[in-house]
């Protein structure tokens, strides 16, 4: 049968499209980043399968399982293998014969770059910075786009515990003249948008408490 790679909601569950309502309530396994979670959205939308699993439980039986029956992926907000896990799940489908069908929605990445307000006709997405060798990396990554013969925006996903250290770094390492875009909590009661110089945007985060999942992004003009 196949295997249903579903995007949800990103914050705000009224979010879900119709396409992805339909498709999770009409498997029989449900395949979760963390049950927890995934739980609230299933009860939300009335699905029952069969089963729900633990992305990381992921097994040859239930490879098996999906040669008979349909599944979903679904992670904690957002889609799956896009920074998140379920690559090796897809790619296990593939090397099985096993059918992988998209299901597109809420993204992070999509919604923060419409608003942004910077030209989005080129940009790199990095998904979240490396903890270990930050430093490396973005030099390493600065040296990489003098190369390029265009200037793209860059787009990240930081946590909130460590966004004004990854800040200062990237601006020790691009200069203080890039801009930043810095969206939180997106969809959510509480969401923010933060935009202006690195320098100004890391002094206004420092005066207050930072709460929720992060997307920014950096442009050099």
């Amino acid at each position: 049968m196949a295997l249903y790679v579903v995007a949800t909601p990103i914050g705000n569950l009224k979010d879900i499209t119709e396409r992805a309502r339909e498709v999770l309530r009409g498997v029989s396994i449900i395949i979760c980043e963390q049950i927890s979670v995934s739980l609230k959205l299933i009860n939300y939308i009335g699905a029952k399968p069969e089963k729900i699993i633990s992305i990381d439980k992921v097994s040859d039986e239930v490879l098996e399982y999906l040669r008979d029956k349909d599944g979903a992926i679904i992670v904690s907000a957002g889609t799956p293998a896009i920074s998140d896990p379920g690559s090796k799940i897809v790619r296990a489908c593939f090397e099985n014969g096993i059918k992988v069908v998209p299901i597109p929605g809420p993204s992070a990445l999509a919604s923060a770059l419409s608003v942004c307000g910077f030209d989005t006709s080129r940009f790199i997405f990095l998904g979240f910075i490396p903890r270990k060798g930050r430093k490396n990396f973005l030099r390493k990554l600065k040296e990489g786009l003098e190369h390029l013969p265009f200037s793209p925006l860059l787009v990240f996903y930081e946590s909130p515990h460590r966004i004004i250290s990854t800040l200062e770094d990237v601006m020790e390492i691009f200069g203080q003249n890039y801009k930043v875009f810095l969206a939180r909590e997106m969809t959510k009661m509480f969401e923010e948008f933060i935009r202006g110089r690195i320098s100004d945007v890391i002094q206004e985060l420092r005066s207050r408490s930072i709460k929720g999942e992060i997307t920014f992004i950096l442009s050099p003009n």
